[in-house]
């Protein structure tokens, strides 16, 4: 006889799950949300707007799925329903969704915590069944009624003025950022600088003397004639002037928040946003390990902005380093905490990382596919490189002089691997650092350059986004959260407002489409869609899921500043519009 009911939302997730339970325990999955904002009322907001109240209609496609669910419960009365959702804002909408469908009573349902699917966490939150969290339900729910007033009502006005699709009030700031530096490229294009540097090589690798002032700042022509000039100065032969040298330190990351995951699996992998959501998601459900003959969740909650870790993870990862390597490459005392202070983190649960660090990539790759098996690679390396000490780095600045003019040279040496032993040849590279000096064994006195060249200097020239950087930019400007990251550059690219260039990282360039629409959005609604805007809106969000403001006042205070002013532009003539 079944005692407990646990709803949850994947069909894979019930699989791993099902694996921990009893008999006494039936699973059903959602399969995401059950419910959706009506498209209804006025302007099809599906809101009341006197007393703010959204309006919900049922799923289609989800209506034989609650017709059976309602059987099962008068059928079997289980003692008790968990509401396992995703232990995020949407996880609790959707767990209000069932508690709605089905007309549960609250003494008929708990809600689940878990963010990991192991034994050890599943069992660890049915005894601690939590009670719904209407805060978050409140913050979910203003969030998309919040996004349906800004979209239902800018999108109409760009349909008429410009034939464009929409506009949003995360989408539009997203499509700002990429514009404006585009403006930002073409500006620097106005104000080239240029260098010039000299190329030393030997034994295969190559060092670059750079022009500096007496200062030690770098100098630089408004024109390459100019460089030209000072070029034809020199000779071959640079001599040396100073030697110094200093200690550094090279820290690894932080351990892994969704955006850091996104920009190192594009950077690594070359994994798109979407791609790094789908595999991150299989991974965390569980996967089915042959030679452990079960299905296992191999990462925790891929959606955080957290980076915490689990003590007794972080104990087992210290001993894994100090069996390895030996005490000295432990970092005891990681800053993460520290380093994330400045940013609005929710900090709800942990950094992204292994469930079970015994399980090395190596030891389950013949259970994953090559994408799966990349994506866990990089996921537990990097975990344990950010429990690992800095490297140390020995920097020697060499000066010289040629007919006059000084140059520098850097040469970066590696002294204490810390982190950097997981994968030298890759870390080295990415930090530009040597695994050993091929300068102190020339005992230098002068060297001489394979050439002299002018060079344009791109020290200060702005890069376009992809979408790696595009979400550390958003994160580090408060906008957005880890669960809807995987949206905003696809929308763009579907609306036909931005587009990939043609290199591997794919970088976003506005097309013109997307250029006029943000010229009229930052015409008429600038004080909307920009970046302070924006993230001050996402911590009202915040508060609400920390109860420190409801829905209501929310949602009342935003429309009654908006509407006005959107009547108003909504009634601009379209000549006006255009002679403006």
């Amino acid at each position: 006889m079944t005692k407990y009911l646990i709803f949850l939302e994947s069909y894979t997730k019930k699989k791993t799950i099902k694996t921990f339970l009893g008999s006494e325990y039936e699973i059903f999955a959602t399969g995401g949300h059950l419910t959706e904002l009506a498209k209804r009322g006025y302007l099809n907001l599906g809101v009341d707007l006197q007393k703010f109240i959204p309006q919900y209609d049922p799923l289609p496609e989800k209506n034989k799925n609650v017709k059976i669910w309602r059987g099962y419960l008068k059928d079997y009365k289980p003692d008790l329903i968990f509401l396992a959702t995703d232990p995020d804002r949407e996880g609790e909408a959707i767990a209000q969704e069932v508690v709605k469908l089905l007309r549960l009573q609250p003494q008929q349902y708990k809600r689940l915590l878990f963010y990991e699917i192991t034994r050890q966490s599943v069992q660890q939150a049915l005894t601690n069944p939590l009670p719904l969290n209407q805060h978050l339900v409140e913050a979910q729910n203003a969030r998309q009624v919040l996004d349906r007033m800004i979209g239902f009502c800018l999108s109409p006005l760009l349909q008429k003025k410009l034939k464009a699709l929409s506009a949003g009030r995360v989408q539009s700031v997203v499509l700002k950022l990429i514009v404006d530096r585009e403006i930002a490229i073409q500006n620097y294009e106005k104000e080239k600088e240029y260098i010039l540097q000299g190329i030393y090589e030997t034994e295969g690798e190559k060092y670059i003397l750079r022009q500096k002032d007496k200062q030690g700042k770098l100098v630089a022509y408004p024109n390459p004639q100019e460089a030209e000039k000072i070029k034809a100065q020199l000779g071959a032969i640079f001599s040396l002037t100073n030697e110094e040298t200093e200690q550094k330190f090279v820290f690894p990351s932080t351990p892994l928040t969704t955006s850091l995951l996104l920009y190192e699996a594009k950077l690594q992998l070359g994994f798109s946003i979407s791609q790094t959501t789908r595999l991150a998601q299989q991974l965390y459900e569980g996967i089915w390990l042959v030679n452990k003959k079960k299905q296992v969740g191999l990462i925790t909650y891929p959606r955080t902005d957290a980076c915490r870790l689990n003590k007794i993870f972080v104990e087992q990862v210290y001993f894994y380093i100090q069996t390895k390597w030996g005490k000295g490459y432990c970092q005891f005392s990681p800053q993460h905490q520290a380093e994330k202070k400045s940013l609005k983190v929710q900090d709800a649960h942990e950094a992204i990382r292994p469930t079970h660090f015994s399980h090395t990539p190596e030891e389950i790759k013949d259970s994953l596919t090559p994408e799966q098996f990349a994506l866990y690679k990089l996921v537990y390396n990097h975990t344990l490189a950010s429990l690992m000490s800095p490297a140390q780095v020995k920097k020697t600045t060499y000066s010289f002089i040629n007919n006059e003019y000084y140059f520098e040279m850097n040469e970066n040496v590696v002294k204490f691997n810390g982190f950097l032993v997981l994968s030298p040849a890759y870390y080295l590279l990415r930090y530009k650092i040597r695994p050993h000096s091929l300068l102190e064994k020339k005992n230098l006195k002068s060297l001489t350059a394979t050439k002299v060249e002018v060079k344009e200097h791109l020290d200060k020239k702005p890069q376009r986004y992809n979408e790696g950087n595009l979400v550390q930019k958003l994160e580090k400007l408060g906008i957005g959260r880890p669960s809807t990251y995987n949206t905003f550059s696809k929308l763009l690219l579907h609306r036909g407002y931005v587009e990939h260039n043609n290199d591997k990282q794919k970088h976003f360039i506005p097309t013109d489409l997307g250029k006029a629409v943000h010229d009229w959005l930052q015409k008429n609604f600038a004080d909307l869609i920009n970046e302070k805007y924006t993230a001050n809106l996402e911590e009202e969000l915040d508060k609400i899921s920390q109860g420190e403001n409801n829905y209501f006042n929310f949602i009342q205070s935003f429309w009654s500043n908006f509407f006005p002013y959107w009547q108003e532009i909504a009634k601009k003539p379209e000549q006006n519009e255009k002679n403006n």
